[in-house]
């Protein structure tokens, strides 16, 4: 085992993840045969997350990220020893921090010999030294490389040979970091264009899937912080990994949730994504658990240099695995209830305005109706006869009852009167 690099340590870990994944493999496969509730039963889940989120931005507000080389800059020392040497990484790494007390030390060394470009066998031995807070420049310089060097040789009594020397400056850190946050920001909105029109561009699956991934990508950065591994350009790859194995399990649930949308029309939509959780988790958890098997040897048995990486990966792989199955759906149903809601007040809102217009034009058509046109009244012919009227020109009062074709006065006809004495022409 010591050609592996594992300690006693190493092989009780690997005994406990051992058990967890039978664990969980068990697990999985009795929903072959059960329907379990889950989707109801969200507001649990919510609660755990809430506080998984808790113990996450302690670690990054609290303890605070370690950020590498890549992004606050420095110097990385890749150097070569002709032999096993006895010292640990502590100590290789304080003989530097004596010779320059103003910089954060790292050493990481080899764990056998290995054959270099000019056919020499060497143990590495990789020096990463960074600047802190008070120290303006970003790594060494090349007269101190040098004297690091130096010192190492007479402190462990070998000759190192230098394989290569790489300072970052404080310019392409910054690059990286914009870059970084770049990178994330285009890549979740790709996601919810894709899921969004990939299931009949409706807003709400891609809303619950990138809501699912946020989470996964908050809970790796928080492990990572309280595990205090250096944050460098090898986690933002795993970050953005992670971003899409997560979506693609996602996918798989929605998926079966459209297949069941248009096979079942009588299960309302938590029951529809109930069963297609339940359906698809002996897939998810296979799925997540063969991955997890490399991560976890990468972790143990690939080095130093690979181990920040597979953490990231694990960390990762199992909070995409909780929120695809325990996350997505119940946020699907909770928005798809929202968009509903809202969909409804908007139709009464619609049809209330409608209701509102047509008794508005129902009273307009009410108030601009024609009246009726007044009959023009008939000319009076005066008579010079003074003894059938009263006064000259106005004509005596009709009789009582009217005579026969008459118009009441009310209608603005005034009937010709007779005269006596004189004959109808």
């Amino acid at each position: 085992m010591g050609s592996l690099n594992i300690t006693n340590s190493d092989i009780v870990s690997l005994a406990i993840w051992a058990v967890v994944l039978i664990a969980a493999v068990i697990w999985g496969h009795t929903f072959r045969t059960r329907e379990r509730e889950l989707v109801n039963n969200r507001k649990y889940y919510y609660i755990a997350s809430v506080v998984i989120f808790i113990f996450c931005f302690a670690g990054i507000f609290g303890k605070g990220l370690n950020f590498g080389l890549d992004f606050t800059g420095g110097t990385i020392l890749e150097l070569g020893a002709p032999q096993i040497l006895t010292q640990n990484p502590g100590e290789i790494a304080q003989i530097v921090k004596d010779k320059h007390p103003t910089y954060d030390v790292t050493v990481q060394l080899g764990s056998d010999m290995v054959k270099s470009g000019d056919g020499k066998e060497y143990q590495k031995v990789l020096v990463r030294v960074r600047s802190d807070d008070s120290t303006p420049e970003a790594g060494l310089s090349p007269d101190q490389a040098v004297e690091v060097r130096e010192e190492l040789n007479k402190k462990l009594g070998v000759e190192l040979s230098n394989i290569s020397e790489t300072t970052i400056g404080p310019t392409i850190s910054g690059e990286l970091k914009t870059g970084a946050m770049k990178a994330l920001a285009i890549s979740c909105f790709l996601e919810l264009l894709y899921i969004t029109f990939r299931f009949g561009n409706k807003l709400r699956f891609g809303f619950a899937a990138v809501l699912a991934m946020l989470h996964d990508v908050i809970v790796m950065v928080g492990f990572y912080a309280w595990a205090g591994m250096a944050v460098d350009s090898s986690f933002v790859a795993a970050v953005l990994t992670i971003t899409g194995y997560s979506l693609m399990d996602t996918v798989v649930v929605f998926d079966r949730v459209r297949e069941f949308m248009k096979t079942d029309k009588e299960s309302t939509f938590d029951r529809l994504c109930n069963k297609a959780v339940c359906s698809t988790m002996t897939r998810s958890i296979n799925t997540s658990l063969t991955t997890i098997v490399v991560c976890i040897c990468l972790y143990y048995m690939g080095g130093e240099s690979l181990k920040g990486f597979a953490y990231a990966l694990m960390v990762g792989i199992m909070a995409g695995s909780y929120s695809s199955i325990f996350l997505a759906s119940p946020l699907l149903v909770d928005c798809d209830t929202y968009a509903k809601k809202r969909d409804a007040e908007r139709a009464d809102e619609i049809r209330r305005e409608a209701e509102e217009k047509a008794a508005h034009q129902a009273a307009e058509g009410r108030n601009t109706r024609r009246a009726p046109r007044p009959v023009a009244r008939p000319r009076i012919e005066k008579h010079s006869d003074e003894g059938e009227e009263g006064e000259e020109g106005a004509p005596a009062p009709a009789s009582e009852g009217g005579t026969s074709g008459s118009v009441p006065p009310a209608s603005g006809y005034r009937p010709r009167r007779r005269v006596k004495g004189m004959r109808r022409k």
